[in-house]
């Protein structure tokens, strides 16, 4: 089911961006620079991803809800029967994108829909990725020193994924294809037995993701 549009996470990500300038110039005001911990930034700004998303939906799905209070989902839409948790991350510095959960949370309610938004550190360009039901099977396991979040196994969760904004790009089609290229223009038996089992490990290795971001102007 998937209830969210293109264009309606455009409109979602055009209206962050103007509260996104607002308050990094407030900060400059004050003599602070918002952007100087972008994990900061990115919790500053999960309300606003909240209630402009919210705004989006109402357009699609009429009736929705996002009070914002503590305990309760980011976004409940009652005509649907569905609640969709709402996250905001940020290219780590190696340059990894982890997506994450609360375990606990998720273990409770079984399933649930998320709305990633993955921005760059100016908040110029995007990815918008809505998933629908995933489970903790989609997760991996809590770990020691995690504080109960879960990273989302890439290969399970973007089944169930709709790309909205930008692009998920999967490693392994591409190293496929490359490999089956050469294995066309192989000279030797043991230079195409080779180039064969690299297409085996990439046929076999769980799905690994690259994420394109869009930009936004």
């Amino acid at each position: 089911m998937n209830y969210l549009s293109r264009d309606a996470a455009m409109s979602a990500i055009k209206n962050m961006k103007n509260f996104h300038d607002d308050i990094v110039l407030l900060y400059k005001q004050h003599g602070m620079d918002l952007l100087d911990n972008l994990g900061r930034r990115n919790i500053v700004m999960s309300q606003a991803q909240e209630k402009f998303f919210a705004q989006a939906l109402v357009d699609l799905c009429g009736d929705v809800e996002a009070d914002g209070k503590t305990g309760q989902p980011d976004i409940v839409i009652p005509s649907l029967g569905r609640e969709l948790e709402c996250k905001l991350t940020t290219r780590n510095k190696g340059g990894a994108i982890s997506l994450q959960t609360d375990f606990e949370t998720l273990s409770q309610k079984g399933k649930l829909d998320y709305l990633y938004v993955i921005a760059d550190s100016t908040f110029n360009r995007f990815s918008v990725l809505h998933f629908i039901d995933l489970c903790v099977d989609d997760f991996r396991h809590v770990s020691n020193g995690s504080r109960g979040k879960v990273g989302m196994k890439k290969h399970e969760g973007m089944k169930k994924c709709n790309v909205l904004l930008g692009s998920a790009v999967c490693i392994n089609d591409i190293n496929i294809s490359k490999w089956k290229d050469r294995l066309l223009s192989a000279k030797t038996d043991s230079r195409r037995e080779k180039i064969k089992e690299k297409i085996e490990y990439w046929e076999t290795t769980p799905g690994k993701y690259r994420f394109e971001l869009e930009e936004v102007s």
